[in-house]
């Protein structure tokens, strides 16, 4: 990865975080996303979601463009997913979620109306909070997945800036040493590198030169020359 592409990933993880970070927190509602080809399964989970006691604001989908569309238009705190779908199945669709830039920390949850261990088993073993039977989404089932979604989000989004962080300062690093032997090389000034490190650190936004103090740094004698 270049060093544009991990300042670019590094600010949409940013923007994503702060524009999905507890979002039931940030508006008093919690976003559940529903994708079900059943309009009758859709209304059932929809009157459970009213009867938790929480304030919730549920989207539904009955195939997987609608279903992308959904994921794009807003973010979501949990994802309730049908395995049987008419155009792929539920195994794919909770890809789509854990690989979306902006709803990859939801809480995904697999549900079918008879669910089989084998679906059960993958789904899991890919991050899915959980696996139920659609007839086990109680009122009562809901509330408790609607808390866990909101630690579900927050571990994520601190893994991948942090992962994305991590990468920015080997860069940084990096871009430090070529800075020094390049002067050493050319024999200049040994003060000059603080400038060019401050301008290689302003240019990727971390601060405006003029604001850096880095005079305790360098000592006052006269300096040195590399000959």
């Amino acid at each position: 990865m270049n060093k544009a592409s991990i300042r670019d990933s590094a600010a949409a993880a940013e923007a994503a975080y702060n524009k999905s970070t507890f979002a039931h927190e940030r508006r008093g509602v919690f976003d559940v996303l529903v994708l079900d080809d059943s309009r009758f399964d859709q209304s059932r989970i929809i009157r459970a979601c009213e009867k938790t006691g929480l304030p919730v604001s549920t989207t539904t989908a009955q195939d997987m463009d609608t279903f992308a569309k959904a994921l794009d238009s807003a973010a979501y705190d949990l994802v309730l997913i049908d395995y049987k779908l008419p155009d792929g199945n539920g195994l794919h669709a909770q890809r789509m979620v854990q690989n979306h830039p902006m709803n990859f920390g939801a809480a995904v949850v697999m549900v079918s109306s008879e669910m089989r261990t084998d679906v059960a088993v993958a789904s899991m073993k890919k991050g899915s909070l959980d696996c139920l039977d659609k007839d086990a989404l109680t009122a009562e089932k809901l509330r408790e997945l609607m808390i866990a979604s909101a630690k579900i989000f927050a571990e994520a989004s601190r893994h991948w800036i942090g992962e994305l962080l991590a990468q920015q300062r080997v860069q940084i690093a990096q871009d430090v040493a070529r800075v020094i032997r390049d002067e050493m090389e050319f024999g200049r000034f040994v003060d000059t590198i603080d400038k060019r490190i401050i301008d290689m650190l302003a240019s990727r936004g971390f601060s405006e030169p003029e604001n850096w103090n880095v005079s305790y740094l360098f000592d006052s004698d006269e300096p040195l020359k590399f000959k």
